[in-house]
């Protein structure tokens, strides 16, 4: 029985090592991807929504303290008992996205504010 607990153990951090690694080799791309030269508010807002999904943890089993991503989560719950159990695990995952949203507008914004005080020193374009 011991030997049993052991494995499933192991395999539980052999996968979230194997996960972790799988997305931050995704989120590398994704960050490559996304780099706009123009639309940074898109660029911020997608890589937040991303990175959200991608990381955000929740427990497989509401009765144990093993977690795995939130999003498969709530897709094996909509799966195997239902929809309605799939938001338990949907509430998580929509906070940490809002406020990844929120964080990237805050950096937008600062980023911007910065950018845009330097252009503000434009002198008038006036003929004499």
């Amino acid at each position: 029985m011991g030997q049993g607990v052991m494995d499933s153990v192991d395999n539980y951090w052999f996968f979230w090592t194997l996960y972790l690694g799988a997305s931050v080799l995704f989120t590398g791309i994704f960050w490559r991807v996304t780099s706009f030269e123009r639309a940074i508010w898109a660029s911020y807002s997608l890589r937040a929504v991303a990175i959200a999904v991608i990381y955000t943890p929740w427990y497989s089993n509401s009765l144990e303290s093993e977690m795995a991503p939130a999003l498969m989560v709530a897709a094996l719950d909509a799966i195997t008992v239902g929809f309605e159990a799939a938001f338990r695990s949907f509430v998580p995952l929509i906070l940490t996205v809002l406020f990844g949203l929120l964080l990237a507008g805050a950096i937008y914004f600062f980023k911007n504010k910065s950018l845009n005080y330097n252009k503000l020193k434009i002198e008038p374009k006036v003929k004499k």
